[in-house]
């Protein structure tokens, strides 16, 4: 059995009345239970893929353009059963909620699939309890922080199982405590349920703790691998609009001072170390 989870093969797609495809034949593969980071800039194509992985959208010839999800090819007739296997969290979760409390909106998904009251009960509290949230149950979601609202859209997909989470674009409101605080709980659930994640985003440090990164430009894969591999590469990520995420850069610093930092460095924490390494040495 693969255990590419998703592959796109040859995949285009038109908005209509637009002159240039959003997604250039393109082409890619997702390994299950990895963090990929797509990134771009506005207008990329980002989003778009987001959008074609779950169904929303569907390439401009099905004949000539293969989505796959979890072994299941994308067509008319599969499309509910593709967006059984993937949850999006959006930027602005308000647009995500129907509940009138936390525990309501969690249940919609379960609803629609029909789980029988006393199951549905169980799974909900499970979830809610699982993002932190469980002291917030019966709170109107508008009440939230935008993190807590983050936490209670995540607690919505896992309490339907899927097989795959994208984030697109859902950090992007947050502060940066907040932001590491839902990275963190994502990481975390990631493991728990053996979730494959993809990261729609514009912040490359966020970007940097995935396992691959894949870059698009103008609807167009132009580069993709493991994130040092990535942002070692400067002057792509400036040709296309990008900068590189503050550990890269530093490092880029410290080599022109002389200073050469291990290429397995990716972190701030393993940068410290590193420094503190080489002071002892001097």
């Amino acid at each position: 059995m693969s255990d590419k989870i998703i592959n796109f093969d040859h995949v285009t797609f038109s908005y209509p009345d637009t002159e240039s495809p959003a997604v250039k034949d393109l082409s890619f593969s997702i390994e299950k239970g990895s963090w990929t980071a797509l990134i771009g800039h506005n207008g990329s194509g980002k989003s778009t893929v987001s959008k074609l992985i779950n169904g929303l959208l569907a390439p401009d010839d099905l004949e000539k353009s293969t989505i796959t999800v979890d072994g299941v090819k994308l067509a008319a007739d599969t499309v509910w059963d593709i967006r059984e296997k993937v949850g999006i969290v959006f930027q602005n979760p308000d647009n995500q909620f129907v509940g009138a409390t936390v525990s309501d909106d969690v249940a919609f998904g379960l609803e629609n699939r029909a789980v029988p009251r006393e199951e549905m009960v169980k799974i909900v509290a499970q979830a809610v309890a699982d993002v932190g949230m469980a002291d917030y149950a019966g709170a109107e979601p508008s009440s939230l922080s935008g993190g807590q609202k983050q936490r209670v859209a995540i607690a919505g997909i896992l309490a339907v199982k899927p097989k795959v989470m994208i984030l697109d674009e859902s950090t992007s409101m947050l502060d940066p405590e907040g932001k590491q605080q839902i990275l963190d709980l994502v990481r975390r659930v990631k493991e728990e349920n053996d979730l494959t994640v993809i990261s729609i985003t514009h912040d490359l440090d966020e970007a940097a703790l995935a396992d691959q990164v894949l870059v698009m430009d103008d609807g167009v894969l132009i580069d993709q691998g493991i994130p040092r591999e990535i942002f070692a590469k400067v002057d792509l990520m400036e040709k296309i609009g990008l900068d590189i995420p503050f550990v890269y850069r530093l490092k880029q610093l410290l080599s022109g001072k002389g200073i050469q930092i291990p290429e397995t460095v990716t972190s701030e924490e393993e940068l410290v170390k590193s420094l503190c390494q080489l002071n002892l040495k001097m």
